[in-house]
Formats: C-alpha cells, sequence, structure tokens
C-alpha cells in the first residue's frame, strides 16, 4: 500500500491516509475504503490516495477500476515507477502484456536499480515468449537483488525455455541447496528442475524431483502435465493419462495437457474418451476459443472433417478476427470439397496475417485441391517469400508446376540424382551389418512396446518415436550416427552451386541435426505420401520382413491427394537392411503396404544448414 508522505497544507489529509492504510494493512477493507473516500472529499487530485486505492482494488480483482485510479494518480505526478510498476501488473491481469511491458519499461527508466520492475519485466516478455530479453531483466533483477527467489526461480524456467537444460539444471541445484525456501519456492525450483532432467532423457530422476515439486505443492501448476510426459515416455501408458487428467482437474485451461492425453486417448484407441476432455473443459469454462481450436484441430486431423468445422466456427464466435479458427475452418471445408468457401475463409485469415507462411502453405493445398494450380503457385511463392527455406511451400509448388508442364520442377525434383542411396559398413565392434541391426533392432524394442501411430503422425498401421533418438547417447546409435554424418556429408559434396535451386542453394557451413526417430510398421503399414520441414531428409532400414514384389518400396513423387496424373510414382527405391536413403525434405514421399507377420524397423532423421 501507499508511503506517506509530508503533504504541505494537507495535516488532515495525511492523517486520513495513514489511517486508511493502516485498515488496510489489518485487512479490513471496508474500513479503508470509508476513510480513502474522505481522503478524496478532501483532496480529490491526491495521488498518493489514488494510487492507495489502486491497490486495493487491485487485491479485489477489479482490475478496471484499479486501472483507472493509477492512470489518475500517474497524470498527477507521473514520477511514481511503484505505481507504474502496478499498473503493469494490472494491465498483465487484463491480458493486455505488450502495454504491461512498456509499462514496465517506463518504470525502470525512472529508477533503473529497480529490482522488482526487473522482475515483472522478464515475466511479462516471458508470457510473450521473449525469452532472451526475459533472461536479461531476471539477471538485472539479481544484480541489483541477489536473494529475490523469484527472479532465480523465473531464470531457471527462462534457460529451460532457451534448451538450456544443463544451466537449468545447474542453477537449479545451487538455489536449493544455498537457500531456505518456502513450500511453494521449493515447490517450483524442483518442478523446474525436474523439467531441466527430464528434457535430458533421465526420466525416472525426472519423475522423482517432480514428485518432490508435488510433495511441497499439490497443487502447483504444470506439474502433472510434465509428469504425463514422463511416465509417457517411461512407456506407463495408464499412469501417464490418469497425470494427464489430473492437470487437468487442477486446471481446465491447462492446454498441453489436453493435447497430450488425446494423442494418447488415441493411440490407446480409447475412442470413447478420445476428446471428451474439451468437452468438459468448454462446459466448465465457457467462451475460451483455445479450447475450441485445439479440439477443432484434432478432429481435423482424425478425419473427422464436419465436426472439425463445427468446432472452428464456435471459437470464431467467440474470437472473430483468430486466423487459427479462419485457417482450420478453410481446410476443414476443402476436405469437404466446399471449395469457395474455403477460399473465402484462407482469404480472411491471410488478411489477418499475411506472414504466416503456414497459412500460405494451406492455402496452396486447398488450391491444388480445387483444381488452380496458377493461383496456387502464387500462394507458395507467397509463403517462400515470408519464409524462406519453407519446404511446404516447394512441395506444393512442384505440385503446381507439374500440373502446369511448367519444365522447373523436373530440375526442382530430378529424382535420379537427388535421391541417393547409401549401404553403410558396420560401426566398429560389428563385423557387418546383419549382427549390428539385429542389436540395434533390439535395442528399439521397448520404444514400440505399445499403441499405434499418433493422431498427427503420416504412419499407418504402426508406431513412430517423437523423443530425438540422438539423444539416448547409447552407443549403437552414436556408432550409427557417425556413418550417418559420412553419408550426409558426401550428399552435400555432391550439390552443385545453383543459387536458384531449393535444395542448393541452402547449402551453408556443415549440417545439424533438427530430429531423429524410429517407425516400426506391422502387417499392412505404410506411410501416407508426406514431406518434411527440414532440408535434407532419410530413411534408414534396421529391420525388414520378406517383401512380395514392390511391397513396403519406398516411393517419390505421388501427391498427397489425386491430382489427376497419369503416372503419379516418379521413382521407387527397395529396402535392404543396412541401407540409408537421403533425398531432399521438400520431395513428397510414402510407402507401399506389404503383407507379413513380420515387422518393418527403420530410423530417419532430418538436417538443416548451418550458416
Amino acid at each position: 500500500m501507499a508511503t506517506i508522505t509530508k503533504k504541505p497544507g494537507g495535516t488532515r489529509v495525511q492523517a486520513l491516509l495513514a489511517e486508511a492504510v493502516a485498515h488496510l494493512q489489518r485487512n479490513e477493507a471496508a474500513e479503508g475504503e470509508a476513510v480513502l473516500q474522505q481522503v478524496l472529499g478532501l483532496a480529490p487530485d491526491d495521488a498518493e490516495t489514488l494510487q492507495t486505492l489502486g491497490a486495493l482494488r487491485a487485491s479485489q480483482g477489479r482490475f478496471s477500476e484499479a486501472e483507472e485510479h493509477y492512470r489518475r494518480s500517474l497524470s498527477i505526478n507521473p514520477d511514481q515507477p511503484q505505481v507504474l510498476n502496478s499498473l503493469g501488473q494490472v494491465l498483465n491481469h487484463r491480458n493486455r502484456n505488450p502495454e504491461a511491458i512498456d509499462t514496465f519499461r517506463q518504470a525502470i527508466l525512472i529508477k533503473p536499480n529497480f529490482a522488482e520492475g526487473h522482475l515483472n519485466l522478464g515475466l511479462a516478455l516471458s508470457y510473450e515468449r521473449r525469452h532472451v530479453e526475459a533472461e536479461k531483466s531476471f539477471r538485472d533483477a539479481l544484480r541489483l537483488q541477489p536473494n529475490l527467489m523469484m527472479a532465480k526461480q523465473s531464470l531457471v524456467a527462462s534457460l529451460n525455455e532457451q534448451r538450456r537444460h544443463r544451466e537449468a539444471e545447474a542453477l537449479a541445484v545451487i538455489t536449493i541447496r544455498q537457500n531456505r525456501l518456502d513450500p511453494r519456492q521449493a515447490s517450483a525450483l524442483y518442478y523446474n528442475l525436474g523439467v531441466a532432467v527430464a528434457a535430458q532423457k533421465r526420466d525416472v530422476e525426472a519423475l522423482g524431483l517432480l514428485n518432490t515439486a508435488q510433495s511441497f505443492a499439490p497443487d502447483m501448476p504444470y506439474v502433472d502435465s510434465v509428469r504425463g510426459s514422463v511416465l509417457h515416455r517411461l512407456g506407463k501408458l495408464d499412469e501417464a493419462v490418469e497425470a494427464y487428467r489430473q492437470a487437468i482437474r487442477r486446471n481446465p485451461l491447462d492446454m498441453m495437457a489436453h493435447r497430450e492425453l488425446n494423442h494418447l486417448l488415441y493411440r490407446l484407441e480409447q475412442t470413447g474418451e478420445f476428446l471428451a476432455s474439451y468437452d468438459a473443459a468448454i462446459e466448465a469454462v465457457p467462451g475460451v476459443p483455445a479450447l475450441e481450436f485445439d479440439k477443432a484441430s484434432l478432429l481435423l486431423r482424425a478425419e473427422r472433417f464436419d465436426e472439425a468445422k463445427s468446432s472452428f466456427e464456435k471459437g470464431l464466435a467467440i474470437s472473430p478476427d483468430h486466423i487459427v479458427g479462419h485457417d482450420g475452418r478453410a481446410r476443414a471445408l476443402a476436405r469437404l470439397e466446399d471449395f469457395d468457401g474455403a477460399i473465402a475463409a484462407h482469404e480472411r485469415a491471410l488478411a489477418i496475417e499475411p506472414g504466416n507462411g503456414a497459412a500460405w502453405c494451406n492455402f496452396a493445398e486447398t488450391l491444388l485441391r480445387a483444381g488452380k494450380p496458377e493461383r496456387a503457385l502464387e500462394a507458395c511463392e507467397k509463403a517462400s517469400a515470408v519464409q524462406p527455406g519453407n519446404s511446404q511451400a516447394t512441395a506444393f509448388g512442384t505440385l503446381a508446376m507439374r500440373k502446369l508442364g511448367d519444365a522447373r520442377e523436373a530440375a526442382i525434383n530430378d529424382y535420379a540424382r537427388l535421391v541417393q542411396t547409401f549401404d553403410l559398413e558396420a560401426p566398429a565392434g560389428f563385423s557387418d551389418m546383419e549382427s549390428f541391426n539385429r542389436a540395434l533392432n533390439e535395442l528399439l524394442d521397448p520404444l514400440h512396446a505399445r499403441g499405434r501411430e499418433y493422431l498427427d503422425q503420416n504412419v499407418r498401421g504402426g508406431t513412430q518415436t517423437i523423443e530425438d533418438l540422438f539423444a539416448t547417447n547409447h552407443p549403437l546409435i552414436g556408432g550409427l550416427r557417425a556413418r550417418f554424418e559420412d553419408a550426409v556429408n558426401a550428399y552435400i559434396a555432391r550439390m552443385k552451386d545453383d543459387p536458384d535451386h531449393p535444395l542448393f542453394a541452402r547449402r551453408g557451413n556443415g549440417f545439424g541435426y533438427t530430429g531423429a526417430w524410429t517407425t516400426r510398421l506391422k502387417d499392412g503399414g505404410y506411410h501416407l505420401n508426406h514431406v518434411h520441414r527440414g532440408w535434407i531428409s532419410s530413411v534408414y532400414y534396421v529391420a525388414l520382413p520378406k517383401f512380395e514384389g514392390q511391397e513396403g518400396w519406398l516411393k517419390f513423387g505421388e501427391p498427397p491427394f489425386d491430382m489427376g496424373f497419369a503416372d503419379p510414382v516418379r521413382r521407387m527405391v527397395e529396402p535392404k537392411v543396412g541401407r540409408l536413403v537421403l533425398f531432399p525434405s521438400y520431395m513428397w514421399h510414402g510407402t507401399l503396404p506389404f503383407t507379413s507377420s513380420d515387422t518393418r524397423t527403420t530410423i530417419a532423421f532430418d538436417v538443416l544448414p548451418k550458416a
């Protein structure tokens, strides 16, 4: 509350203000407010009284009135960093975070050594996912006030958000060891430590840390969501389901828990419960567009297009200018073959956010489905202009070129030259690739123990992991990765110098991995035609059944929907154990189904060029 200062000629006002503050400090809100109204009757333009009344309204959750009082106080005396700080917090509560950031900056400009202001600025920046800037603000706060625990907790979280998990772990451990913590502080630090450890794939240890976090504060937000993810990776799928449900019971707006729960329910084929969490949350907390949009996105992936369209429209009724709603509705309409409606919805989405490369790609897909390749090519060019290197833009663009008979398509895809095979030699310690791959296949067995594919994967009739396989640091994976790197370097070395080619033009100083995963297909399994979001993509064959003819072969060039091509498949590659296939990430590819009681196991990865 207010700090009372001497008011020349205002002894009565000063005394009453002191009395009001004393009431408020004793949680006597009604008495304090009555005295504040007396003060305003005597001095309606007293800045301290107005800011004190603002603080009272903020504590009551009456944020609109709090903002009004703070602004009136600042109009009388702009040189009040604490009032600016309080106003920034109110703006946060009113979901006006960009204004809050500006307000915290004003407070710090007046008072550079204002630790609380730096802390709140960092929190506001974190909310906007501006984590590098947020980290600086948290460090500034700690430089001014080294034991400001909220700044330490927030810095650990910021480091996690930047994927600097080892630094986050080290800071959390030091903070826990060196400080006396209340239960909420301890819970927050153990939670963030658990997040850091989980990100390093030390799942058993992470689960213990997250359980410790809950022992200090059972209602700590998001602990159950992360516990669910860890349990999921550990193969404890039923426990993961319950953890996600507990997270949603604590917070019906925990979107991560909703998404992970429903993906897992789909994998476990619990169709009766699929999406029920969204329905319950929408009933409990009406008027939240994100719940409708998230549900609609999953319906779209599940190919329940009428229901997806309805959910997108319900979300748009709440938030009429939301690009996710218009873009998603457009995609649902396209799949329902209402192309005029879909095109109009895409145009509405892009009018809202013309710099959205993904939305331009989605528009291009709809235009191709509608038989409008000229406009589709224009949309792909827009996508590439706002997001250079967008592999989907190239992929849809080459389909449009192919339909138009544009000679550029043949040079961009050049299946004979750009799809390359490498039959790898056995890593050190193995006499041949057969024995190596048998050991590797056994290592991968636990990753494919239960469930089916994730809803948003291109696999049908199998399982595909989502965690980075290279992060396991297992010697078998490490030995194979070294062979992969040799092959990728050879692939890059064969590239031409051509600044206009979407593959060659991106060549830089080496490459880095963006992810690696393993897939196992069962009898009848296959991959839908798809592209990747990298630069160079791959498939490596670990274990194969005996195929009849071209069953299970890798195919290139076929679109993900019928475009009327007489020869949709442009190249086929035979799978062989120990074979690595490399190709541009923008190239359409899939597999033919196979019939066998044995399974097909592969590893794949994507790379991006280094600048």
